[in-house]
């Protein structure tokens, strides 16, 4: 019986480390928040952060007066598969071209989400959920003028 207990302590120091980096998402502190941000409102959108192995995940609530959350996973592996069934549409993150890919629910729930090449080895999927266009539109808007797709990565030399 000690062995098992010796290997089942073993697994749970070991497995410790990667559980506390994919709990659920945790509000972000103010210096990350701000630097994530830029010149957009904390007020504009509610974000949580999830941090794993090799990616973000950060999930945001529109606040009013738009209504709807958005979806962000930055890493090496994003899920995405286009939903053939959905309305491919082009327009633009900031700096960078994407296809959406757009699907209504039969609540008129609208779904919409993108895949693109950040820099490097990193990807972005972006994916948004509203009642109403417009509020998906917005929040395009305001995730347009985030840092992380307005501006060019800051060399690692001036960190």
């Amino acid at each position: 019986m000690k062995p098992l207990r010796l290997i089942a302590a073993v697994v749970a120091l070991l497995t410790f480390p990667f559980a506390r980096h994919t709990e659920a998402g945790n509000p972000m502190p103010a210096k990350e928040l701000a630097e994530f941000l830029g010149p957009v409102s904390p007020k504009a959108i509610v974000w949580m952060k999830s941090t794993g192995a090799d990616f973000d995940a950060y999930v945001g609530r529109a606040m009013p007066p738009l209504a709807g959350t958005v979806n962000l996973y930055i890493g090496g592996w994003p899920h995405f598969k286009p939903n053939t069934a959905g309305t491919a549409i082009t327009g633009r993150v900031g700096l960078f071209p994407v296809t959406w890919h757009r699907k209504v629910a039969p609540d008129g729930t609208i779904n919409q989400e993108t895949v693109f090449q950040l820099y490097g080895l990193w990807k972005v999927d972006m994916w948004l959920e509203a009642k109403r266009q417009s509020d998906i539109d917005g929040m395009i808007a305001i995730l347009a003028r985030m840092p992380t797709f307005k501006e060019k990565p800051k060399p690692v030399s001036s960190r």
